[in-house]
């Protein structure tokens, strides 16, 4: 086994060289453009713009390049190539997994900010009875993610677009079921009047978004105890590995120093990539179909 420190020198090599590749002129952009291009750069770019992420090439380039670099420094100090290939691997499905991950975190974070979004609006149509004063209003009062869009429902409203197509601008940015009904019963009472009824059917909307928030809190407080499960399951599994490296034969290590024992080693890269990955897709809430 090699010495850590060159393998540790190497790695930094790469991340330096990746960072010397993005400052590059026009026939070293046209390579870091295949680099993305290769990688998939375009589809998760797309998918983080959905949660307000601009991830950019020099960032999406930096987590390929660090994952590529970490599968470099392994294959070294094991002696074995193959990883650099699970290193590959790990460069094209890291991107996505961090954007997955962002893009859920966000989308709680939206979906927790309704109510108290939603309840300050009601106490301002309250006192004001006019639907773009009380947004106005509530702009001032809440905070991120929905001050931000109420700011885009008043920008919507000052060029002219109606209130009806704002409301319904709003509803497509938050795409939540719940929040559509709240929209719908707000709408309606801007058409006929703020009365009691219309303010009591608002509220009744924020109470089910709630109740909604609850169980979603719940649960996730059951997804993270399985997926601590199924870390452990992981880390268990390669204690099979490392026991039976101490079984040398000959002074010979079977999973460092035979072919077979490199590609079983690689294969069980590669599987716990796929098991980690699939199991946070499915243990994960999908909140994007409430």
């Amino acid at each position: 086994m090699i010495s850590i420190i060159p393998a540790l020198f190497i790695f930094f090599w790469v991340i330096m060289a990746g960072s010397l590749l993005l400052d590059r002129k026009k026939s070293t952009v046209r390579r870091q453009l295949n680099l993305v291009h290769y990688f998939g750069y375009s589809q998760v770019s797309d998918q983080a713009k959905d949660a307000g992420w601009n991830i950019t090439t020099k960032e999406f380039l930096a987590i390929v390049l660090f994952a590529i670099g970490i599968g470099l420094v392994l294959a070294l100090i094991f002696k074995n190539p193959l990883i650099i290939v699970a290193g590959v691997v790990a460069g094209y499905y890291l991107p996505r997994f961090i954007v997955q991950r962002y893009k859920k975190r966000e989308r709680m974070t939206l979906m927790v900010a309704i109510p108290d979004f939603a309840r300050i609006l009601i106490a301002h149509l309250v006192d004001h009875h006019s639907i773009v004063k009380a947004f106005e209003m509530t702009q001032k009062d809440c905070f991120e993610p929905m001050k931000t869009l109420a700011q885009e429902f008043v920008k919507d409203v000052g060029v002219g677009i109606g209130v009806q197509l704002a409301l319904e601008n709003l509803k497509v940015k938050v795409s939540y079921r719940k929040f559509n009904t709240f929209i719908e019963t707000l709408l309606l009472a801007h058409q006929e009047g703020y009365s009691t009824e219309a303010l009591a059917a608002m509220k009744k909307a924020v109470e089910s978004i709630e109740s909604d928030i609850k169980a979603i809190e719940a649960l996730q407080i059951t997804t993270r105890k399985k997926k601590r499960e199924l870390f452990s399951v992981v880390i268990a599994s390669w204690l099979f590995p490392v026991v039976l490296s101490f079984m040398n034969t000959d002074n010979t290590n079977i999973f460092l120093d035979t072919f077979s024992g490199k590609v079983l080693i690689f294969l069980y890269i590669i599987s716990t990539m796929v098991v980690l990955i699939k199991g946070e897709d499915y243990l994960s809430l999908k909140l994007e179909e409430l």
